[in-house]
C-alpha cells in the first residue's frame, strides 16, 4: 500500500522525510510560540508558565542524554514516529482537558517530544542523504515551515471565521492536525532497506574520549551559560512582546518574523563578506553588542531599547555561528558527531531551562531586570569564549 501511494505522488524516500519535517515544523513553530499565550488565557500566572517550560527544558535535557546512551541499538524511524505519537496524544489531551495537573504533565510530554524529534531528524535523513545540499534544504525547510506556523496563527488569532473566533485553542487544534499529518506520512517511509548493521565504538568509550579534551570540556560549559542567556530573553517572548511591549498577537508575530528574516539577511551578509573575521572579534559582534544593548536597555528603562535589545539579540542570533561554535563543533570525530551533539543538546536544554526559569522571577522584580539577568550572563558568556580561545590556540 504504502509503495502504490509513493509511486501515485511520485515520491521518493528523501521526499517523504523533507515533507515530515515540513508538517512537524509548521506544528513545532505555532505550538512553540502561542503555548505561553495559552497557558495564560487559561489562568496560569507568568511565574507558573516560566516553571513550567523550564521543568519541561530540563526535563528534555535528560531524555536527549538518555537517548544517546541507546543511539546505536534502535531505530531511528521508530523512536521518531513514536515522539509524534506521543506529542499528537499530549495535545489532544490538552485541547479537551482543564486539570492542571494533566496540563502540566502533557505541556512536559509536549516540549520532550519536540526535543526527541529534533534529535533524531535529522540521523534519519542521513540514512538516506547525508549530503550538504540535503542537509541545507531541511535547515531552510525547518525555518520557513516554523516562521508559517508563526505568522499565519498570528495573523489570524482573534478572526471570526464562520461562527467561530479564531483564538489559541485554534493554534493548538491545528498544530495537533499538523503533527498528525507528519506521523501518516512518517509511516511511508521504510528504513528497513537503508539499514546496515555497523561496528561502533561502545558509548562508554566513546563518551570517555570525548571527555579527554579540556577543550570539549571548557566549551560544553560555555554552551551552558550561553543558553541560560538565551532563556532569560526568548523563554518566554510572546508573554514579553504581549505582556510587557504591548503588542498584539498579530504584531508580535510579525515582529518575530521579521526579526528572524534580518537575521537571516545578516547571516548571508557576514558569510559572504566576513570570511576575514577573526573568532575574537566574532564574539565580540555576536555577543558583545547583546551585552551593550541589555545593559543599556536596563540603565534606561526606555520601552524603545527594550525592543531595540530584543531586535539586536534576535539578528545576532543567526549570524557567525560557523565563526564561534562551529569551530568546536567540527573538530569532534565524525563518528563521534551524533554522540557529541546530543550531550551538547543535553547542555543547551539544562541552560534554556535554567534561562526560563529565572526569567519568571527576574519579570517579578521588574521588567528591566531580565536585561541586567540577561547581560550578566552574556558578559560571562563572553569571557569564557575569548578564554577557550587562547585554550584553542595554545
Amino acid at each position: 500500500m504504502e509503495e502504490k501511494i509513493r509511486k501515485f505522488f511520485n515520491i521518493n524516500d528523501e521526499d517523504i522525510l523533507m515533507i515530515v519535517l515540513a508538517f512537524t515544523a509548521f506544528s513545532v513553530g505555532i505550538w512553540t510560540n502561542y503555548r505561553q499565550l495559552w497557558l495564560k488565557s487559561i489562568g496560569f500566572d507568568v511565574v507558573s508558565i516560566s516553571r513550567i517550560l523550564s521543568v519541561a527544558l530540563i526535563c528534555s535535557a535528560i531524555i536527549s542524554f538518555v537517548i544517546s546512551l541507546f543511539s546505536t541499538r534502535i531505530k531511528i524511524k521508530n523512536v521518531t514516529l513514536l515522539c509524534i505519537i506521543f506529542r499528537a496524544s499530549a495535545l489532544s489531551m490538552l485541547l479537551v482537558n482543564r486539570n492542571p495537573y494533566i496540563i502540566k504533565i502533557c505541556m512536559l510530554l509536549s516540549i520532550m517530544c519536540d526535543v526527541m524529534f529534533s534529535i533524531s531528524y535529522y540521523p534519519l535523513l542521513s540514512t538516506v542523504n547525508k549530503g550538504v545540499e540535503a542537509f541545507r534544504k531541511q535547515n531552510l525547510i525547518n525555518y520557513l515551515a516554523k516562521d508559517a506556523g508563526v505568522i499565519s496563527c498570528g495573523l489570524l488569532i482573534g478572526v471570526t471565521i464562520g461562527n467561530r473566533v479564531f483564538d489559541y485553542n485554534t493554534c493548538l487544534f491545528i498544530a495537533l492536525l499538523a503533527s498528525l499529518m507528519s506521523g501518516f506520512i512518517l509511516v511511508l517511509f521504510d528504513q528497513d532497506k537503508y539499514y546496515r548493521k555497523k561496528n561502533v565504538l561502545p558509548v562508554k568509550k566513546a563518551i570517555k574520549n570525548l571527555y579527554k579534551s579540556k577543550i570539549n570540556n571548557y566549551f560544553l560549559f560555555t554552551q551552558f551559560i550561553m543558553n541560560i542567556a538565551y532563556g532569560i530573553v526568548f523563554g518566554i517572548m510572546m508573554l514579553v512582546l504581549t505582556n510587557y511591549i504591548n503588542f498584539s498577537v498579530s504584531v508580535a508575530s510579525i515582529f518575530i518574523i521579521v526579526c528572524n528574516l534580518l537575521g537571516s539577511i545578516a547571516c548571508s551578509m557576514f558569510i559572504k563578506h566576513g570570511k576575514n573575521i577573526t573568532t575574537d572579534v566574532s564574539i565580540f559582534i555576536k555577543y558583545g553588542s547583546r551585552v551593550v544593548v541589555y545593559f543599556v536597555a536596563f540603565l534606561t528603562n526606555n520601552l524603545v531599547f527594550f525592543i531595540i535589545a530584543i531586535v539586536v539579540a534576535y539578528i545576532t542570533s543567526r549570524i557567525l555561528e560557523d565563526k564561534i561554535n562551529g569551530v568546536y563543533i567540527r573538530r569532534i570525530d565524525t563518528d563521534s558527531q551524533f554522540l557529541f551533539g546530543n550531550i551538547r543538546y543535553f547542555v543547551l536544554s539544562l541552560g534554556e531551562g535554567i534561562g526560563t526559569y529565572l526569567a519568571g522571577y527576574l519579570i517579578q522584580i521588574s521588567f528591566r531586570s531580565v536585561f541586567l539577568g540577561a547581560a550578566v550572563f552574556t558578559l560571562l558568556q563572553v569571557i569564557l569564549f575569548l578564554n577557550l580561545g587562547k585554550i584553542r590556540e595554545s
